[in-house]
């Protein structure tokens, strides 16, 4: 969302920059708008400018959070919620939680551990990570700070099959337990808010696990427009699916149609998501096609969501709609920035307790309760 909204919330917020911890910021309905703040505070111009960027007009990246809130629930009452079981599984493998880190790059931008200290935040609010293509730390160096939590690898599909191949083998070793292909986009969208503040590219900085060991560029350069960056077709999904030895999933999914072809080709999950607003603008938001493609995909296989999504109650409405998790981005980024690892934990924990009060309050003990009725 642009700076100038986040500031307009600010003096209402109480900001303590000078705060170790986040743990006393997140007493209100601010909370996240002025984590904002302090993140835009701490990051350089060209930092802030890549990771609050929409595509064009930023109108998806706004949409994507009022559609969320523009739900209603319809809470059940009189039900036992002394005890609130949030505990699920993804792709199998038990969970603690339904609320995950969607994958986010070139995150020594915004912290000098960059994504060791992302994935060590995941690990200890005990959840899952998903690790980006173009992550700024090697994945065996995310590896070592798993935990218990499992950790998955987003990938960007890009033409050598060799290298493509070396790198699956590399996860497969690192314990990394599925493959997230990345299908929206082939070519970059365009910024004109990260576009006038070029980050500057720097040989500490690198997309380390990508072929060659680039310096970390963002795609919102005029060297990238129009070219096919990365491209995957069907025929490329089914060969991930029988070659991956992990799930392979699909993420950037906005149809029905295309989710249930997904689930022919042996993908075992897709990700709704519209890329955070950031390559196609004027999409329809993740809330406003998730039940559709749940209700496509059910018992064919598992559906997962992200964009926008900013309160327990959008977590909830969520779950709700058919949602197995949901996947946090920038928040998680703002954390990062604001205090390492402990701000990611944080993040995670006050949604996490949001999402256990939002299902008090409607009436659901665990999240097998959250049915579709539930919201209006």
């Amino acid at each position: 969302m642009p700076a100038k909204r986040w500031r307009s919330c600010a003096s209402r917020s109480r900001i303590r920059p000078h705060r170790s911890s986040l743990r006393g910021l997140f007493v209100d309905s601010a909370d996240f708008d002025a984590l904002a703040v302090l993140a835009e505070a701490k990051m350089p111009p060209a930092s802030w400018a890549f990771c609050a960027a929409g595509a064009d007009d930023e109108i998806t990246a706004n949409e994507n959070i009022a559609a969320w809130r523009a739900l209603r629930l319809k809470p059940r009452v009189l039900n036992d919620v002394g005890n609130v079981d949030l505990r699920t599984s993804l792709l199998g493998a038990p969970v603690s939680t339904p609320i995950m880190v969607a994958p986010t790059g070139r995150h020594k931008l915004f912290n000098a551990e960059g994504e060791r200290a992302t994935a060590r935040g995941a690990a200890m609010a005990e959840a899952a990570y998903v690790m980006a293509s173009n992550s700024n730390v090697t994945i065996e160096a995310a590896a070592a700070e798993r935990k218990t939590a499992p950790q998955w690898f987003q990938l960007y599909y890009w033409p050598n099959r060799a290298e493509v191949e070396a790198l699956i083998d590399r996860l497969a070793a690192a314990g990394f337990s599925a493959l997230v292909l990345t299908v929206d986009a082939p070519v970059p969208g365009w910024s004109p808010r990260a576009a006038r503040a070029q980050h500057a590219p720097s040989p500490e900085i690198r997309n380390i696990n990508m072929p060659g060991q680039p310096m970390a560029r963002t795609a919102y350069h005029p060297d990238f427009a129009g070219k096919v960056m990365y491209p995957a077709t069907w025929r490329e999904l089914e060969w991930l699916a029988k070659r991956a030895p992990m799930p392979v999933m699909v993420k950037g999914v906005l149809r029905a149609d295309d989710a249930a072809r997904c689930a022919a080709c042996g993908a075992r999950a897709v990700i709704v998501s519209n890329h955070g607003g950031r390559h196609l603008d004027g999409t329809v938001t993740t809330a406003a096609v998730i039940g559709d493609i749940a209700r496509a995909l059910s018992g064919k296989a598992e559906v997962y969501v992200d964009g926008g999504i900013r309160r327990g109650t959008d977590i909830l409405k969520a779950l709700a709609l058919g949602a197995r998790a949901v996947l946090i981005g920038r928040p998680v980024i703002w954390g990062l920035a604001v205090n390492g690892a402990e701000g990611v934990r944080d993040v995670l924990d006050h949604l996490r307790v949001e999402l256990t009060r939002a299902m008090q309050l409607c009436g659901a003990a665990n999240l097998a309760q959250l049915t579709p009725d539930l919201v209006a």
